[in-house]
């Protein structure tokens, strides 16, 4: 995996900044109590639904309500989806249009696939050998569901394949552009091409 050929979102950006803001630089510093205190907030468990609550008076303080039933990596998981919430949302989303409520769903998945696997971290840890043991070995550094390090494994694979698709084609552009330019042809192409006006001269035709 070619890491060179990825590049942040504004929202992973962000995190990535409060993260070193705050000296969290490795997996050990993901201390779920630690990142909440940061961002103005506590944690709670209970034995029901995670959930987030706070208030929208313009203060920063809120609650994660996690489900105390599941494991430590599940709980993780859930942490970092419930952050996005307070964070980065406004409104009820039981009042909310389905539409807006899926958006924001959507947003939280990504945020806690940025905020569980950083980036910056992934780059400093050694890579396996085999694509399939990726997921296992990040859900094992950073404690968290299989599940969430594949879909972040997938996430950071296709954005460095679009990224290396994009390069390409730039490339390819700007190389037809260069041959495309007579000051880049050879010798034998400018004589070619002078010798075509030339007899399109002799023939009469106007050029504009």
């Amino acid at each position: 995996m070619d890491l060179t050929f990825y590049k942040m979102s504004p929202l992973e950006q962000w995190i990535t900044d409060k993260y070193t803001e705050h000296s969290i630089y490795t997996p050990k510093d993901l201390d779920i109590h630690r990142i909440a205190s940061i961002f103005g907030g506590e944690i709670t468990y209970l034995p029901t639904k995670s959930h987030a609550r706070w208030e929208e008076d313009g203060t920063s303080e809120f609650m994660i309500c996690l489900n105390s039933r599941l494991d430590e990596p599940h709980i993780r998981g859930e942490f970092f989806h419930e952050l996005c919430h307070p964070l980065r949302h406004v409104g009820d989303q039981k009042m909310l249009p389905k539409a807006f409520r899926d958006l924001q769903e959507t947003q939280a998945s990504l945020f806690q696939q940025y905020a569980a696997i950083p980036i910056f971290m992934v780059s400093e840890l050694d890579m396996p050998m085999y694509e399939k043991d990726f997921p296992y070995l990040w859900a094992h550094t950073f404690n968290i569901p299989v599940s969430l390090a594949a879909r972040r494994y997938n996430q950071i694979k296709g954005r460095i394949y679009q990224e290396k698709n994009d390069h390409e084609l730039l490339s390819l552009e700007q190389n037809l552009y260069r041959k495309a330019d007579p000051a880049n042809w050879c010798d034998e192409a400018k004589e070619m091409f002078r010798l075509a006006i030339q007899r399109k001269k002799d023939k009469g035709v106007v050029f504009e």
